[in-house]
């Protein structure tokens, strides 16, 4: 089979596989678990098949899709090397999640659309990462949006997940409009639709204010700063859900589109990129810190780490940082609900609130298979030698370095590396401290928890995963980064850090641990959130001013409106009456009464007679005479 008939069956495969579950939902729910897990992991075979053939170069595909003016639209998808490694990373943690699933949601009614929505999410995924035609590319971007809603808001149910789906999906609109805009902005300066035919050459790269409405769409759908709060409450859906959508795949579609974009913008829209992304990294990892739901502890961590690749502007360090960070991000979400799932169990006797930090402790004796990934996880989140968290980190680190040393804006710079650097800090700091609160010690609540079975489905993808984590995927070297297989078949390019910055790094993990330490006996009573945490006089003075505007509106605006439009109603009356009586009354009437008596008596002189012609001639010579003689 050739290369592009390959290409056609990975964009459809997915399509069809969501059909075939739609088609199945009479059949057992473990039979369906199974099947819909073993689609998943054809698409993940076919896949890493294609993209070892690909070799690192490019597949394009260019068809003719309609025509609208003198304007030929063309169904485009371009296999890039940044597109193939994401889809990659997609493949992988799309088919972990449907086996994880087969175990945590066994009791769940509705199966059938449970996986329908993943095998539909996975589908409108790839088509965003191969599309090449810029509304190809919109249109999948809102279907990822759409399954997001679906999945949110699975158990809809309760009604905390109902709002949850609503605020994500309004969140996200408010930010596509600023996509589309931006998206209408580079087919015009550009002069085409497609992102591989945008070069910018004579032109120049595309203005700042396009390439700020590009990331308006990107700021969105990665959660980042002001529009980061829809994150944390899509945590209402079902676990494996949030590992594939909410931590490893959509939110990196933000970063993805960064990436797309890189090329074709200038410095000044990184710059922009990597500011918004340092807010988020900041504030991502201090709310991190104060939440007691392991679950949103997990969901802070993720803008947070967004937020670092924002840092990085779309450049090879932003995509490597997005893979490494999609495989352990994905296996702490998946560990996270092993804990999860394995409390709800115990819940019925003990009533505990299976995500609630204050209930744990100790876990390391019921669940070691599940903390010993954890703590890989954990690892590669807080950057230690031995994880692929430990190379895309300092690789970050050294872009910004580089750049500081050789950009006019090197001020800039230097203030990003020491966001970077206090980020590390708080990141080492509150995921150390969440794995000691779930693992170690005592159980705070001094329950007795039973021996769990040994659960095959939970504990595989969780082991693989960590090893997917370690190190020797990126660098075959401990502490440099070395050509691996990883970074030569993407040919992406790496930084060195200088010796100091690697001291910095050892002091954050030295000061992170410390605090821990110190800090391990607190949790918070309730989980701190974004915007009434972080500015609540900006919601007091936002409900004041909603209410005068409301006020304002009913009392004077609407009366004000009504009573115009009455005095219009009774203008128009009064113009009706003038128009039919004056105007066409008396101006109108009597201007013709005047032309017919004037035209009657007028016309009696022209009657074509010659004798009465002659007699008037005589008669006016007469009067003439008459006068000259007076």
């Amino acid at each position: 089979m050739g290369l592009t008939p390959l290409f056609i069956g990975l964009l459809l495969f997915p399509w069809i596989s969501a059909m075939l579950i739609a088609l199945c939902f009479k059949i057992p729910k473990n039979l369906l678990a199974t099947f819909s897990s073993f689609l998943s992991g054809i698409q993940f075979i076919g896949l890493a098949y294609f993209i070892y053939q690909v070799n690192g170069h490019e597949i394009a595909i260019h068809n003719p899709w309609f025509t609208l003016g003198d304007s030929e639209f063309r169904a485009s998808f371009v296999a890039t090397s940044s597109a193939q490694m994401v889809a990659l990373l997609v493949a992988i943690v799309a088919f972990f999640v449907q086996v994880f699933s087969s175990s945590y949601l066994q009791d769940e009614p509705h199966l059938t659309k449970y996986y329908l929505y993943l095998n539909l999410f996975a589908a409108a995924m790839y088509a965003l990462l191969f599309a090449d035609q810029i509304w190809i590319f919109y249109a999948s971007w809102e279907m990822v949006g759409a399954c997001s809603y679906l999945l949110i808001s699975f158990w809809y149910q309760k009604e905390v997940a109902i709002q949850a789906a609503k605020k994500a999906f309004l969140l996200n609109r408010l930010g596509d409009i600023g996509l589309l805009i931006g998206l209408i902005g580079l087919s015009i300066h550009f002069n085409a639709m497609e992102f591989s035919a945008m070069h910018i050459g004579s032109v120049g790269p595309a203005p700042i204010a396009i390439g700020i409405a590009l990331l308006a769409g990107a700021i969105g759908k990665s959660a980042q700063f002001p529009l980061m709060s829809w994150l944390p409450d899509a945590m209402e859906g079902p676990t494996p859900a949030s590992a594939l959508i909410h931590a490893a795949t959509m939110v990196a579609a933000g970063v993805y589109l960064g990436i797309k974009i890189y090329p074709i913008t200038g410095e000044d829209t990184h710059l922009f990129m990597a500011a918004i992304g340092a807010i988020s990294l900041l504030s991502g990892a201090v709310f991190a810190l104060f939440q007691q739901d392991i679950k949103k502890a997990l969901a802070y961590s993720t803008i947070s780490q967004l937020g670092l690749m924002w840092m990085g502007m779309g450049s090879d360090a932003s995509l490597l940082h997005l893979v490494v960070h999609g495989i352990f991000k994905a296996g702490l979400f998946l560990s996270a609900g092993s804990v999860i799932h394995y409390l709800h169990h115990q819940k019925a006797s003990h009533h505990l609130d299976p995500q609630s930090l204050h209930q744990m402790g100790g876990l390391r004796k019921q669940l070691p298979w599940t903390a010993l990934g954890y703590g890989i996880f954990a690892a590669g989140l807080m950057g230690l030698p031995l994880t692929n968290g430990f190379f895309s980190k300092e690789n970050l680190a050294g872009l910004l370095w580089e750049n500081a040393q050789n950009s006019p804006f090197y001020p800039i710079y230097w203030t990003l590396l020491a966001c970077l650097g206090i980020g590390m800090l708080l990141s080492n700091w509150y995921i150390s401290r969440q794995f000691y609160l779930i693992f170690m010690g005592k159980n705070r609540k001094n329950l007795t928890l039973e021996k769990p079975s040994w659960n095959l489905p939970q504990y595989v993808p969780v082991l693989i995963l960590a090893l997917f984590s370690l190190f020797f995927w990126t660098s075959t070297q401990v502490l440099h980064i070395h050509p691996s297989l990883l970074l030569n078949k993407f040919q992406l390019k790496t930084w060195e850090v200088p010796t100091i910055w690697l001291l910095i790094t050892t002091f954050s993990w030295v000061l992170g641990l410390g605090l821990t330490w110190i800090s391990r006996q607190w949790i918070p009573q309730d989980n701190y959130r974004f915007w009434p945490s972080f500015w609540p006089s900006i919601f007091q003075l936002t409900n004041g001013k909603a209410r005068w505007v409301h006020i304002i509106d009913n009392v004077f605006l609407d009366r004000f409106l009504i009573w115009l439009a009455q005095l219009q109603v009774v203008t128009g009356h009064i113009l009706a009456w003038l128009d039919q009586f004056i105007v066409d009354g008396i101006l109108v009437g009597f201007s013709t009464k005047i032309s017919q008596i004037s035209g009657n008596f007028l016309s009696r002189w022209q009657s074509g007679k010659v004798q009465q012609y002659w007699i008037l001639v005589f008669l006016t010579f007469g009067l003439f005479l008459l006068y000259v003689w007076l």
